[in-house]
Order: C-alpha cells, then sequence, then structure tokens
C-alpha cells in the first residue's frame, strides 16, 4: 500500500541584509565606480577599501578615481594610475572582468612615513539593460606579503647558483696551486701552497662581507699584508675603490704574490725594509697601483721564472692590464695599470 508523500512547507527565509551595508563592510576592499570615463566617479567605497589607502569612504566618495592622484604624480605613482586607467577601459571595451596587473604605490602611514604596497585589482562590469557598462566593481587586494615572498625565494635561488659557482671555481684555483706550485721540500711546498689558499680564502670572506657585491681595494691590500708582516712595515694609500666582485680574487693574490717574495727576498726580509703600495683611480676604471720596497736587499731579476710570477702577470691581464717589474737596488718596483670598467668610488 503506496503512501502519499507531502512535502513539508519551507521554512520562513531569513530576512536578508541591505546589501549597501554587505558592501560597506566586506573585508576586502571594494569600490564601486561609475563608467563615466574619464573621472570613473566613486560611488561608494567600503571600509576597507578606505583603510588599506589610509583614508575614510567619506573623503573618497564623490571623486574621480584618477582625480585623488597628483596631477603630475612621480614615476611609481604614474604608472599605478595608468594601470588602473588601462583596465578601466578594457572592462568597458569588452564588457567582460579585468585583472590589473601587480603594480607598487606607496601609502602614507599614520607617522607622516609612506610604506611601499604592492596592488593588484579585478575590476568587473556591470551591465544595463542594453549590454552596456554602466559601472564598474573593483575589488583590490594587497599582494605586498606575496610580491616579497617571491623576490626572497628569487635571491636565494640566486645566491644558491652563486655559491656554487664560486665553490667550484675556488675548488679549480686550488686545483692549479697544487699542479703547477713548485719548492725545493715537501714542507715548502705545503706553506706555499697553504699560503695560497688562504689568500683565496681572504678573498671570499672579503666579498662575503659585501654580499658578493665586490670588496674595497684599501680592504684587499690591507689584509694581505696584515697576514704576511707587522704593521708597522707597510704604508697603503690610495683613494677609496670599490673592486668589481670578479676583481677582488684576482687583487688578493697579486698582493699575496708580491707580499710573499717580498717577505721572502725583498723589503719585508730584513729589518730596515719598508714596503709602500699606492694607487691612483680614474672614474672610468683606470687604476694604476705601485708596489714599491725600499731598504732591503737589491732587487735582482729571478734566474727562471716561477709560477708565482706567470701567477702574478696572469691575474694582471685578468684585470684588464699590464704589469711592469723594476729590479732596484734599492728594491723592487712593480706598476700595474688596470682598466676595471666604471670604478666605484667612495
Amino acid at each position: 500500500m503506496s503512501e502519499n508523500l507531502v512535502a513539508s512547507p519551507p521554512p520562513a527565509a531569513a530576512k536578508l541584509p541591505d546589501l549597501g551595508a554587505v558592501f560597506d563592510h566586506a573585508p576586502a576592499p571594494l569600490l564601486l565606480v561609475a563608467a563615466d570615463a574619464p573621472k570613473y566617479t566613486m560611488l561608494r567605497v567600503n571600509l576597507a577599501h578606505a583603510r588599506a589607502f589610509n583614508s575614510t569612504p567619506e573623503a573618497l566618495a564623490g571623486w574621480g578615481v584618477l582625480e585623488v592622484f597628483p596631477a603630475d604624480p612621480p614615476p611609481e605613482v604614474a604608472g599605478f594610475v595608468e594601470a588602473i586607467r588601462t583596465s578601466f577601459e578594457r572592462v568597458i571595451a569588452t564588457g567582460a572582468a579585468d585583472q590589473m596587473p601587480v603594480r607598487p604605490f606607496s601609502v602614507a602611514l599614520d607617522d607622516g612615513q609612506a610604506e611601499q604596497r604592492y596592488w593588484s585589482a579585478t575590476n568587473a562590469p556591470i551591465l544595463g539593460p542594453d549590454g552596456v557598462v554602466t559601472h564598474i566593481v573593483s575589488a583590490v587586494r594587497d599582494v605586498t606579503g606575496e610580491v616579497l615572498e617571491r623576490r626572497s625565494e628569487e635571491a636565494r635561488k640566486l645566491l644558491m647558483r652563486e655559491v656554487d659557482h664560486r665553490a667550484r671555481n675556488a675548488l679549480t684555483i686550488v686545483q692549479s696551486f697544487v699542479r703547477l706550485t713548485t719548492a725545493d721540500s715537501l714542507d715548502q711546498f705545503r706553506e706555499t701552497v697553504d699560503g695560497r689558499v688562504a689568500s683565496l680564502a681572504r678573498a671570499q670572506t672579503s666579498l662575503a662581507a659585501r654580499r658578493w657585491e665586490g670588496g674595497d681595494l684599501r680592504e684587499v691590500v690591507d689584509s694581505e699584508l696584515a697576514a704576511m708582516s707587522a704593521t708597522g712595515r707597510y704604508r697603503v694609500s690610495g683613494p677609496a675603490v670599490l673592486l668589481q666582485a670578479e676583481h677582488v680574487q684576482a687583487m688578493s693574490m697579486v698582493i699575496h704574490e708580491l707580499a710573499t717574495n717580498a717577505g721572502k727576498y725583498g723589503a719585508l726580509s730584513s729589518a730596515g725594509g719598508m714596503l709602500a703600495v699606492t694607487w691612483t683611480a680614474d672614474p672610468d676604471g683606470r687604476l694604476r697601483l705601485t708596489w714599491q720596497e725600499d731598504g732591503g736587499p737589491p732587487a735582482r731579476p729571478p734566474s727562471r721564472e716561477g709560477f708565482g710570477s706567470r701567477l702574478i702577470v696572469q691575474l694582471s691581464r685578468q684585470l684588464n692590464g699590464e704589469v711592469a717589474f723594476e729590479w732596484r737596488p734599492e728594491g723592487l718596483k712593480v706598476e700595474m695599470d688596470l682598466r676595471l670598467g666604471e670604478t666605484a668610488q667612495g
């Protein structure tokens, strides 16, 4: 026997809130704009939108979206304004929603300071009975966190690639030290290789201190000389020069080889010897560095060209320059004429 099933009447419908109140208190920044180009009058501004730009709905409503920006804005603001205008024009032309690209725009904080933030917006049309766009609803998003997180990740990946490249390069250099260094005894061999590896390490430390952006010439020279001699035995003078990252290692190695030679055979090998390292620099990147020893044993040309001498010449070429040796009775004088590209000076 079948039963007649009768549906129960639906419960009384809950009263919907006023849609204006929903708009005003929505958690996302919202803007109702008239499609009255080129003004784009702001007819309604919700609280979240006004607060995002440190303003109030009352202060913004009635103004054109593009009128609230200065007439002659700086580049950042001009780019933000142009992105808004272009997006609104696309909405009116196509009758479809448009995603505005991410643009920077600084917001004034309560203390008067400006904070740079990044914004995007989805701009959607409201169509009249004839299908013509009458209004635009703009849903704005503060995407600053996403932009900074993406930049941080990109910077991390770039740093990892740079560290990998430099580690491989350093190992290649160490291999060349071991393979090409010659010495009369095993102890001498160890001492020479250890000194060159230590110089390489100091160059890496100098680069890391400046986030691999370069190195201060005076710091590079001082670091090498301090490792080889007492401070009172040498003098360093010259203008502030920021070496490019790719030149720090080569310069450090050149100074190390010269200092090693001075400690064994030159001015730093005797009590009365003195060393002066001086340089001049041009804005176009030309660097003239002079290494001058005095008061030590007379300088004599080596009977055979060792790896150290070849290394100095090779590194000078790597620094886009030339090196000249003067074997004087007073001591060795070396002049380096280098072209390092545009040289940052401080």
